[in-house]
């Protein structure tokens, strides 16, 4: 079994570590963070450092999660390639195109290998979902239209909750979640950006709050039109993909929230497919992350040509709207 390291112990390390329990494809062998109550909860039995340069000189470590602050992705994922360990990077990899290219250049001069957690892709509704080829007579195959609503209560009462600081913004952190979702549906070598509008608040500590980006997907089949919306101020906690296949009034909702698949139409909702397996949206993801993971290891390949495809729409949604 390969041994994996954490650098960065927020509030996704609890899924995190309950995935590897799960999953068992990968032990757990050190953390690192500069908290030393986050070190103190989840060091236990396992080596624990406040220095990266700690964690990354056991040589026995074969893969480090880095689940650091945006801002530090890019240099913590330097440190790891250098060091000769797989990486397997929270999203975004990197704030922006520049910070993209040097994560890049160090994956080439290293021959390392970089792969993004694109966790949200791992849903189990997300996995049901592209295991059918027809769901309630619909085929699956020919989306027509899709919509991508991802929500957050982050930014509330003219103010951005101390959780949020860390992510960026709302299309920062959350629209590389929704094209990842929406990639498992429509190539995005094929996706192309025709609108965007991200909005900024000057008293906010973040980059945007609310992001809207339409795009199209040229496909042989025929254009698909799409959508995807990021919010921090609706006060909600929700995160959909609505897709509609051509020549039908029905939709196909992923609800990621519910971890549920549902065919909604005029008649009302029908549930489809319900995940029943009791772990928490996020543990399951996670699970999914690792999965792939071990599968790549196999493999010896990593993501990072989806990676860069995705990021690029990320980017160009951000330079569109500048």
């Amino acid at each position: 079994m390969h041994s994996i390291g954490i650098v960065g112990l927020g509030h996704v390390a609890a899924h995190q570590v309950a995935a590897l329990a799960h999953s068992g494809v990968f032990n757990l062998v050190a953390v690192c963070d500069a908290d030393p109550e986050r070190l103190a909860l989840w060091g236990k039995g396992r080596a624990a450092f406040t220095e990266i340069s700690d964690l990354l000189s056991l040589p026995e470590l074969d893969a480090v999660v880095v689940a650091t602050p945006n801002r530090l992705h890019v240099d913590h994922g330097v440190q790891v390639l250098e060091a000769g360990k797989w990486l397997i990077m929270e999203k975004p990899l990197a704030e922006t195109q520049q910070g993209f290219d040097t994560i890049e250049r160090a994956r080439e001069s290293c021959g390392g290998y970089c792969t993004l957690a694109l966790h949200a892709a791992f849903g189990q509704e997300v996995e049901w979902f592209c295991r059918q080829q027809v769901i309630a007579g619909e085929d699956t195959r020919d989306i027509e239209a899709f919509t991508a609503q991802f929500y957050d209560p982050y930014f509330e009462d003219g103010h951005l909750q101390p959780r949020a600081l860390s992510l960026g913004g709302s299309w920062m952190d959350s629209g590389i979640n929704a094209l990842s979702v929406v990639s498992r549906v429509l190539e995005p070598e094929r996706l192309v950006i025709r609108d965007s509008r991200l909005t900024r608040v000057a008293c906010a500590a973040c980059s945007e709050v609310q992001g809207t980006v339409e795009l199209d997907a040229l496909r042989a089949t025929g254009v698909s039109f799409g959508s995807i919306d990021t919010n921090w101020t609706l006060g909600r906690d929700k995160k959909t993909t609505t897709l509609r296949v051509r020549r039908s009034d029905r939709k196909i909702v992923l609800d990621h929230s519910a971890q549920q698949v549902v065919i909604s139409s005029a008649a009302g909702d029908k549930v489809v497919f319900a995940c029943d397996n009791g772990l928490p949206r996020l543990t399951n993801h996670y699970v999914g992350v690792f999965l792939d993971l071990a599968r790549q290891f196999t493999a010896r390949e990593d993501n990072f040509d989806h990676c860069r495809a995705l990021h690029g729409l990320l980017y160009e949604a951000v330079d569109w709207s500048a």
